[in-house]
């Protein structure tokens, strides 16, 4: 009852929840590259956290509404320069809608579940909800698993080691654990309470901080017998969408000649660095695709590159078919193979509700957008020994996307992206530090070749061993660790069990609420 008075005391002005509110944003701002100063993550939510505590859904409402908007606005701002101008008012308004689910979620379960007897543990609700709705970012056609507090850890080397066991939800869970265990504590503090009651709970992240943080030393230390191969990165910086096809191949083929200098074992050149339907112009005998075709056999090396393919039917000028965003190897023994994109940019590439939508069909063609279709196979390629994969534009996010390449074989993920087109160094570091988090989760190394950045080699352990500045023009040169090894690590093997799990107990504590709530209701009808 305390708590309750405390809340209708008239301090608790809006003031008091806006303070909190926009200090959580700063800091989470500040968390995510860039800056990246990832050690605020730790403390970013506390402030909100401590309102939804103590205060009522409508505060906890008008907080987290704040935060959301402050936050995703200057997070995601880089979206404005995607092909629509309802871009970023859209996704604004599906994360910051997320953002508050995640608030109520929250306050539900602290305050109106079975857990808000659960003594020194009641802040075990935050993490449960933050990673419920974390997860629900990363699933479904409009999955965009941006803002998910663990990849503002990806510096953290020795603490996001547990990645191989857990996924980024384990790194995730510990943040927002001790954020909430921190706004319990200040809560007990300034009520008077001391810190008697939120020991147990202090407790317990300390052993999990430091389990894993002692787990993530032993595994930086740990000495794993392992092959390189020298893999050349060709990032030309040039816009796909340039009248100048000849000029930028040309490019292409400029930085490659000087990257076989230093006698690479596999070249990679990033997605759309053939921006035109490359099978179906080479069938025909276009001279920029011959051009390419020819140099590429000529060299007699491994060669990795992003076209796009068109399956179908051509008469009078008309295309009737199929058209892929793909990944094609040239082997250096002759032949090609090919990679088709599995999970396409919502909007962007494909929109699955045409029939449904018509009108949505119509702003997109407008806005110039493409209209893929995804593939279904996991393709492991095989070069010299070595088995490697490719990831095509941002299915690098996808942390249960790239460990089924793992288990089918594949000992190092090559990402190839286009995302110069956002003029953003902000993003294109929010897209890499995510994607560290896939070769720490599979115990493999990455490489990403970029159009215009970030071009760069990340070990097993995630240690960046080589990288080039952004929307530079220019080769990188990476002696990669690829071991032969079989052996995948426990998140390869299960994926994301873990959000799963947490999601799932979330579902059951409403279920018992919902029942708990109609069996009192029920009983109150029949003693009246």
């Amino acid at each position: 009852m305390q708590s309750q008075r405390e809340a209708q005391k008239p301090s608790q002005t809006v003031a008091a929840c806006i303070l909190p509110a926009v200090s959580s944003a700063i800091l989470l701002i500040l968390s995510f590259p860039r800056p990246g100063i990832f050690i605020l993550g730790w403390v970013s939510l506390f402030p909100l956290y401590a309102v939804i505590a103590r205060g009522t859904l409508k505060r906890a409402l008008c907080a987290g509404l704040i935060t959301g908007i402050l936050f995703n606005t200057v997070y995601l701002f880089w979206v404005k320069e995607y092909k629509h101008p309802a871009s970023l008012p859209g996704v604004l308004l599906v994360e910051v809608a997320l953002f508050l689910v995640a608030v109520v979620l929250g306050f539900i379960l602290y305050h109106h579940s079975c857990l808000r007897r659960a003594g020194a543990f009641r802040e075990i609700a935050f993490p449960l909800a933050w990673i419920a709705v974390d997860y629900l970012k990363t699933v479904g056609y409009l999955a965009f698993p941006w803002g998910i507090i663990g990849y503002s850890q990806y510096r953290n080397l020795a603490m996001i080691q547990s990645a191989s066991i857990f996924g980024v939800w384990g790194i995730s869970f510990l943040v927002y654990y001790f954020n909430a265990v921190l706004a319990g504590a200040v809560i007990d503090l300034k009520l008077g309470r001391g810190v008697g009651r939120i020991a147990a709970s202090a407790a317990v992240v300390f052993v999990l901080m430091v389990g894993s943080f002692v787990f993530g030393l032993f595994t930086l230390s740990s000495k794993n017998p392992v092959g390189t191969r020298r893999v050349a990165l060709i990032q030309p910086n040039f816009d796909p969408w340039s009248p100048d096809i000849e000029g930028n191949l040309l490019k292409e083929i400029d930085l490659t000649e000087k990257a076989l200098s230093e006698k690479p074992d596999l070249i990679v050149w990033s997605e759309s660095s053939i921006p035109f339907l490359y099978d179906f112009y080479l069938s025909r005998n276009f001279r920029y695709a011959r051009l390419v075709h020819d140099y590429l056999t000529s060299i007699k090396k491994p060669v990795l590159l992003g076209t796009t393919e068109f399956i179908g039917e051509y008469e009078n000028g008309e295309f009737s078919g199929d058209f892929y965003n793909v990944a094609v190897f040239y082997a250096p023994q002759g032949g090609r193979e090919m990679y088709r994109k599995i999970h396409l940019v919502p909007f962007g590439e494909w929109f699955p509700y045409k029939r449904l939508f018509p009108w949505v069909v119509r702003i997109l063609e407008a806005a110039g957008a493409g209209d893929f279709k995804p593939g279904t196979e996991y393709t492991v390629f095989t070069c010299n020994g070595m088995e490697f994969n490719a990831l095509i534009c941002y299915e690098d996010v996808f942390g249960d996307l790239a460990r089924k390449f793992v288990t089918q074989g594949s000992r190092l993920l090559v990402n190839i992206t286009n995302d110069a087109w956002t003029a953003s160094p902000t993003f294109e570091l929010q897209h890499f530090s995510i994607s560290v988090f896939r070769s720490i989760e599979n115990r493999v190394s990455l490489v990403r070749c970029a159009n215009g950045g970030v071009t760069a080699c990340v070990d097993p352990c995630g240690r960046i061993i080589g990288s080039l500045p952004v929307f530079t023009t220019d080769f990188l040169i990476c002696d990669v660790p690829v071991s032969s090894n079989e052996r995948i690590t426990v998140y390869s093997r299960f994926g994301d069990l873990f959000p799963r799990f947490i999601a799932a107990w979330v579902f059951v504590l409403l279920l018992l609420q919902a029942v708990k709530k109609a069996i009192d209701t029920i009983g109150n009808k029949n003693n009246m």
